[in-house]
């Protein structure tokens, strides 16, 4: 149990493994590689004094980040889209997982096996933007779910409530129109047919 190990190593430096500033940053792109660069460091050496590999550990901070963008007030009762300011942490968030996929710090599977433990939280349009972004593929990620009939209907469920929301006209609709269209709908369609016969 990564989180229990962490509770209970918890010291400065762990302390310092916040990925808020990456996050939040609004300043220059140099300063966002400093603080890549400056994280995926001090991940390292946290990895090093747990005893586990950083890519286990990297992606269980990301995965917890991405929940916690995801539970964010929403703007509709059954969300599947992210708020402006929600989508814009998120990009943030994901060029850092860009660094640590590029300097092999980052575990697909393991940030996968973290994301469903988030599931009543996470929101369609975050695994659209980490399918589009290269972090792992919608089909990766449906792939690591223990129960496969399970993450078929939490897949039907949330594309049911995305033409809602297309059909009422939202604000975002450019997005879900980009989310319904393209290489993602392919998949879903495809996955839709495999695992909840539609």
């Amino acid at each position: 149990d990564l989180n229990a190990l962490l509770l209970e190593v918890e010291g400065p430096l762990c302390k310092k493994l916040s990925l808020s500033k990456v996050i939040d940053c609004d300043s220059s792109e140099a300063y966002a590689n400093h603080s890549s660069s400056f994280i995926g460091s001090a991940l390292q050496d946290q990895a090093s004094r747990l005893g586990v590999p950083v890519g286990i550990l990297s992606a269980g901070m990301v995965a917890s980040s991405v929940g916690q963008i995801c539970t964010a007030p929403a703007e509709t009762s059954h969300p599947v889209l992210l708020t402006v300011e929600q989508r814009k942490k998120l990009s943030s968030l994901l060029e850092f997982a860009q660094y640590l996929l590029a300097h092999s710090m980052f575990s697909r599977l393991s940030f996968c096996q973290e994301l469903w433990k988030i599931q009543s939280s996470l929101l369609l349009e975050a695994v659209w933007h980490l399918h589009v972004q290269g972090i792992v593929s919608l089909q990766e990620l449906l792939e690591s779910h223990p129960d496969m009939h399970a993450v078929g209907s939490w897949l039907f469920r949330n594309l049911c409530c995305l033409c809602e929301q297309m059909e009422a006209s939202c604000q975002h609709a450019d997005v879900a129109r980009a989310m319904l269209s393209g290489a993602f709908m392919t998949r879903c369609g495809f996955l839709g047919k495999t695992h909840f016969d539609l």
